[in-house]
């Protein structure tokens, strides 16, 4: 009896078809531990999907209470901390595990057929995985949130036809209420859903096509072994051992802490973008005004599509390294100019609170707008003497060029003297304009010197300046 309800279980639920199929397959005997990374981000995407659900049934997506509600999840729920901070490392940890994953099969030559469409599923994969980790970035509407969402409308506001059309889909150029709500639907509906439809296609084919290691060694005959449990005993350790670090950045480094959305008293951030945009960061600021276009439009599309189709115009049916000298020194160059522009974006993009100032003792007003112009992150539009974005004008002589009044109706209502979206609104009340606009006065560089004034001065200096009033 017991035999035959086991045959009609198997029969059922064709469970010969899966040993044989997927727990029994027989893989290259090269497959190794590099190939382990596939299991790490699906790992890596069900521990999303987990600790996700547990913080969207905490969070509010409303602007006067998305910051409580992520502090409530940190500080007063049970175990929040470690859901939270698994969620966020969990986002980090993603990021490189499906980038690392994809330049091994770039390197190893896994896109080559039949593994096309493999490949082109993967890709999108890499790309949902930036904008869901982007998207996330901005929901606790904290100050750096905030400026991440008002830099980001800014910049799809430069694409031509489109480009406004999105920016007010994302909530506009001002971003508020309806772009929190906006970014929650993004981050916890659309994108997972097509996420999910990716993933599927992407493990579906894997099982169909297999999995290529390592380019053969010329003249060795290659064999084959079965999945279990060489290869899943691999993937259980690579996977445990990802779970650890996991739980001990969640409990050692925990999730940086950051205070409520501008408007704010104080100053508490660094206009910097999160790691793994520093490269396209770096790369807006070799353009200037209208040619930015290019490098937020021409340069991030080609770059999709070059890796989009590699496997239909890469014909070179050879995986061996040295048989593919052209594809090996585009990838090899292709990941240095990378990590280049990532170290550089680090150090410079702009200098961590060091800003441009007349060589002169400063009055604490002109120090006080210092703060303002770093509170506000002005630098991720205008430079100063080169240092800072240059999709706006450079500062270093607007002093000469403007007058006080100018500047505070500027700072008040840019669109009545610019015209309408030209350059972001700041909500500041009049002693912040007048403080800013006292600084942005003093930037007369025609008959100063100019020297670098170290964030402790200028910082204490806004405190001691507003305590006044």
């Amino acid at each position: 009896m017991t035999s035959n309800k086991k045959i009609w279980i198997d029969e059922r639920l064709r469970l010969d078809f899966l040993r044989e199929k997927i727990l029994y397959k027989p893989l290259s005997e090269d497959i190794g531990w590099w190939c382990t990374l596939g299991a790490v981000c699906l790992f890596l995407l069900i521990s999303q999907v987990a600790t996700g659900l547990v913080l969207a049934l905490n969070y509010v997506p409303v602007i006067d209470r998305a910051f409580s509600s992520v502090e409530y999840i940190q500080n007063e729920m049970s175990f929040g901390w470690l859901i939270r901070g698994m969620h966020f490392w969990g986002s980090n940890m993603m990021l490189v595990a499906v980038f690392v994953h994809m330049m091994r099969v770039y390197f190893h030559a896994g896109y080559k057929k039949p593994n096309e469409l493999t490949w082109v599923a993967g890709v999108f994969l890499i790309i949902f995985t930036a904008a869901m980790a982007l998207t996330g970035y901005i929901l606790p509407w904290s100050d750096i949130s905030y400026w991440a969402a008002t830099i980001l409308s800014r910049c799809f506001d430069y694409i031509p036809v489109f480009g406004s059309l999105i920016a007010n889909i994302l909530g506009g150029k001002d971003p508020g209420g309806i772009a929190i709500g906006r970014y929650a639907v993004l981050h916890m509906l659309v994108i997972p859903a097509i996420f999910a439809g990716f993933t599927i296609i992407h493990i579906i084919l894997i099982q169909i096509h297999g999995e290529k290691g390592p380019p053969p060694k010329e003249g060795k005959e290659t064999g084959t072994r079965p999945f279990y449990p060489d290869q899943l005993s691999k993937d259980v350790v690579v996977v445990l051992i990802a779970f650890l670090v996991l739980i001990i950045l969640a409990r050692f480094a925990g999730v940086p802490k950051g205070k409520a959305a501008a408007p704010l008293a104080e100053i508490n951030s660094v206009p910097k973008p999160e790691w793994f945009i520093l490269f396209g960061y770096e790369l807006l600021k070799m353009f200037k005004g209208k040619w930015i276009i290019l490098a937020i439009t021409l340069a991030p599309i080609s770059g999709f599509l070059l890796l989009l189709f590699l496997p239909f115009y890469d014909r070179n049916p050879e995986r061996a390294y040295a048989k593919r000298p052209i594809a090996m020194a585009t990838g090899v160059s292709a990941l240095l100019v990378l990590i280049y522009l990532t170290l550089v974006a680090h150090v410079s993009s702009p200098i961590p609170g060091r800003f441009f100032a007349p060589d002169r003792p400063l009055k604490i007003k002109e120090l006080a707008g210092m703060a303002l112009f770093e509170k506000n992150v002005c630098s991720s539009c205008h430079s100063i003497r080169g240092i800072g974005m240059k999709n706006a004008p450079d500062l270093w002589k607007v002093g000469a060029k403007r007058d006080k009044d100018y500047l505070i109706k500027l700072l008040k209502d840019p669109d009545s003297v610019l015209g309408k979206g030209k350059m972001v609104k700041y909500y500041m009340d009049d002693i912040d304009l007048e403080a800013l606009a006292d600084y942005l006065k003093s930037l007369d560089f025609m008959h100063y010197h100019s020297k670098m004034i170290e964030p402790s001065v200028f910082r204490n200096a806004y405190k001691r300046y507003r305590s006044d009033f």
